[in-house]
């Protein structure tokens, strides 16, 4: 492990950093955004939850974290007071220039730790456009995803319990940040419908006859006054915790084979 002063890239002088890229370290950089995420939970819920899974991150792996972008792409959540949403190209393109500007100082070994959906195909969009302008090979992990992935074991009915603003992610805050939590304002929700449609999550709805969704770019709170589905009252500390050992050790794991697998050619 390197002896590092600190592993926040935004508290070292410019000389330091200066000698840290010369260690060829894996940095990451956490994306989140600003959104609703019911009455109940912070607005910037998917940046702090990013960070924090940076840094513990970066305390087992030995790599180095970049100061959290607090913004990102939530066109869905436009009609909540306080979402703050980001054009895709702009967050395409800022993302683009961070990486750009690391890569130029001599950091070529980058995962991006993204905590919301909207900002996966920009994300990728940067990705695949930093691979083909410099060589260099970006990794990602989106915690919440990987949540939903792993938790399903925790809960009798996932397909209930599950949804926006309730779990996994409502037991994962309690954990992390419990005082930032407000139970006394939680309520689960339904979708309701709207102008005819009866939708089934953010952007589909069910067409009579079928198996499958159809999909509709409302925002969500026409189909969702509190902003929030799936179960509140199932959350817990305890079942949070379960989630920080599942998904920061995937994390965890997945930047270890990508410092493996990428050291020789950073």
């Amino acid at each position: 492990m390197t002896s590092w002063r600190t592993r926040n890239l935004g508290e070292m002088g410019w000389t330091e950093a200066r000698e840290a890229a010369e260690k060829n370290p894996v940095v990451l950089l956490p994306v989140g955004t600003i959104e609703q995420h019911g009455p109940h939970l912070p607005l910037h819920e998917d940046s702090i939850v990013a960070e924090y899974v940076a840094k513990a991150v970066a305390e087992a792996t030995d790599a180095l974290v970049l100061p959290t972008m607090m913004y990102g792409h939530s066109p869905t959540f436009r009609g909540y007071a306080g979402t703050i949403n980001l054009r895709h190209e702009t967050l395409t393109a800022v993302i683009t220039d961070i990486c750009d500007e690391l890569i130029r100082h001599g950091f070529r070994r980058i995962v991006i730790v993204n905590n919301n959906g909207g900002n996966t195909s920009p994300v990728a969009t940067a990705a695949v456009d930093l691979r083909a302008r410099h060589g260099v090979l970006i990794g990602t992990v989106y915690p919440w995803s990987l949540g939903y992935q792993l938790m399903r074991d925790q809960y009798d009915d996932p397909a209930i319990a599950y949804g926006h603003g309730a779990e996994p992610e409502l037991s994962a805050m309690l954990a992390m940040f419990p005082e930032q939590v407000r139970m006394d304002a939680a309520e689960g929700g339904k979708l309701q419908s709207y102008q005819g449609w009866q939708p089934t999550s953010y952007v589909s709805a069910r067409v009579d006859g079928h198996p499958v969704d159809g999909t509709v770019y409302w925002d969500f709170s026409d189909v969702s006054p509190s902003g929030v589905t799936g179960d509140v009252t199932v959350a817990s500390k305890e079942t949070g915790q379960v989630w920080i050992d599942r998904v920061i050790g995937f994390c965890v794991d997945f930047v270890k084979e990508y410092d493996r697998n990428t050291v020789s050619v950073g």
